[in-house]
């Protein structure tokens, strides 16, 4: 049985009706505080009923799936993940750079359309599951 973190654009992909390689999901899906957030965001940045209304279903699907925190182990990832990009002289964002330090904390890989979690699997940091 496979497991894994889905990142915000997968849920976002769903909401959208961007096509998802569904053969590549995990059987056991997580998502983390940071992506809850992200999503709650959206929520409320929605630019028109028919769009919050999407947006707030997306976040209601999300009800029944365990949510991963950012705990202690979590900040020792994120601060080792950040000094590794330093010193290879790259960035990514924040946002996902907390969701990849919640997926390392958890043993998980990270599952995305995001292109910007390329950079950790280019230096070895963590498993990237392209969607």
């Amino acid at each position: 049985m496979s497991a894994g973190l889905l990142d915000t654009s997968v849920w976002i992909a769903g909401e959208v009706g961007r096509l998802l390689d569904t053969a590549a999901l995990p059987d056991e899906a997580y998502v983390c505080v940071v992506t809850l957030a992200e999503l709650q965001a959206g929520v409320l940045a929605a630019p028109d009923t028919r769009t919050r209304v999407a947006r707030l279903a997306t976040v209601e699907r999300l009800a029944g799936l365990e949510s991963l925190a950012v705990d202690g182990a979590v900040a020792r990832q994120w601060a080792s993940l950040r000094v590794q990009l330093h010193e290879a002289g790259r960035s990514m964002g924040i946002n996902d750079l907390w969701i990849a330090a919640v997926a390392l904390a958890n043993g998980l890989p990270v599952v995305t359309q995001d292109s910007g979690f390329d950079v950790l699997a280019e230096l070895g940091a963590l498993e990237v599951i392209r969607v």
